[in-house]
């Protein structure tokens, strides 16, 4: 049986700043969550984490909420909050219906997208470039998901975008980006890879092939998926074996 909380006492030892508890809260249970102190399947308890945290559950609360919207949390009816359990099978899974959707997304947006469009993916590829360190690795992800997001809105297919949008609610990009720091050496290299990617996506939408677009995208995230599968420790044959 898996225990109710882990071993976090201690995690908040400065309040004297400008951020909410809340704040505090979410930062260091999501920390706790990615580099493991919090296991996957473990039950987020309201009461048990407020006492060992030593403060009241509103701000635990919140926190764990937020947690459940980024994805690394999910609410289990009946039952309570619990820290997200993926086997290799799901994120293959996960990867495969992004790049589905994407796919006919980035199809369609690519002979439609507009000058307004284009010129905002250009500002986000330029803003990027300068989160490097592991300490804005937040921000960097939000970049990343605004710049495929965009680019699936200009299709204009409706039904589609929220598909895309409610698939990226629970797409592991969290545990993609924070888990570098369990492999700091290559966390560099993994980023660099992202800006070429991105800005080869970007000029093949620019330039209206749709086709190299598509082309362009598929391999990007068959990229990330074999990251995620080294950060989680998901053999390469099996990725290989259930991805196109």
């Amino acid at each position: 049986m898996k225990p109710e909380t882990a071993h976090i006492a201690g995690l908040i030892d400065v309040l004297e700043d400008h951020h909410p508890l809340s704040d505090l809260v979410y930062r260091q249970l999501r920390d706790a969550i990615i580099d493991g102190r919090l296991a996957a399947g473990i039950w987020l308890r309201q009461e048990a984490l407020a006492k060992e945290l030593g403060t009241s559950q509103l701000p635990v609360r919140e926190a764990i909420r937020r947690l459940a919207a980024e994805g690394l949390a999910v609410l289990i009816p009946y039952k309570g909050v619990q820290v997200v359990e993926f086997s290799p099978e799901d994120i293959i899974d996960m990867f495969n219906v992004r790049m589905t959707l994407e796919s006919m997304a980035i199809r369609y947006a690519t002979p439609l997208i507009s000058a307004q469009a284009l010129d905002d993916l250009q500002k986000n590829l330029d803003e990027s470039v300068r989160y490097t360190e592991l300490d804005q690795m937040e921000r960097r992800r939000m970049l990343n998901t605004e710049f495929h997001l965009n680019i699936c809105r200009a299709c204009n297919h409706k039904y589609l975008i929220r598909q895309i949008e409610a698939m990226w609610v629970w797409f592991p990009s969290t545990i993609l980006y924070e888990g570098m720091r369990r492999q700091e050496s290559l966390s560099q290299k993994r980023l660099q890879r992202e800006n070429r990617e991105h800005r080869a996506i970007f000029s093949a939408i620019a330039r209206r092939d749709a086709q190299l677009a598509e082309q362009k995208n598929h391999q990007h995230i068959r990229n990330l998926s074999q990251e995620l599968a080294e950060i989680l420790g998901i053999s390469k044959q099996l990725m290989d074996a259930w991805m196109p």
